[in-house]
């Protein structure tokens, strides 16, 4: 599981543009094969994911998510500056339960956090995007 912070917790995804381009960069990795994606979600100031590296390592994925999407939401957005807060909080999930139980506390964060009532009902969760994650494969 990776989790990283926007620079000085601005919420820069509540802007649908800035993440519509954040989520277009998670599944371009998937689609690259750099990881599998089992889970994640876009909150206004925070990105959790849950994937396995596959062609890159989780460092280098995380480098092209966010390089990425720094440039294309500075561009589309035209703006300037830092997107992201440097570096990101990796975390080994070693079993089945570990998983399911992350993956179950990211798709409830937006719950939790007051946005929405309804997991299903957030925009920018992998609980809405089933199909285009790996989930199926492993579980």
């Amino acid at each position: 599981m990776a989790t990283t912070v926007t620079a000085n917790r601005k919420p820069i995804f509540k802007n649908a543009k800035a993440a519509d381009i954040l989520l277009e960069a998670i599944l371009f990795g998937k689609k690259q094969e750099w990881y599998y994606l089992l889970s994640f979600v876009i909150m206004p100031d925070h990105l959790h994911l849950i994937l396995i590296p596959e062609s890159k390592d989780i460092s280098h994925c995380m480098q092209s998510i966010k390089g990425f999407s720094s440039r294309q939401i500075n561009k589309v957005l035209n703006r300037r500056g830092t997107i992201w807060q440097e570096g990101f909080y990796d975390y080994i999930l070693d079993s089945e339960e570990k998983v399911l139980s992350r993956i179950k506390y990211i798709e409830d964060n937006p719950i939790r956090k007051g946005i929405v009532i309804n997991s299903k009902d957030y925009p920018y969760s992998s609980i809405r995007y089933r199909d285009e994650t790996d989930f199926k494969i492993f579980f």
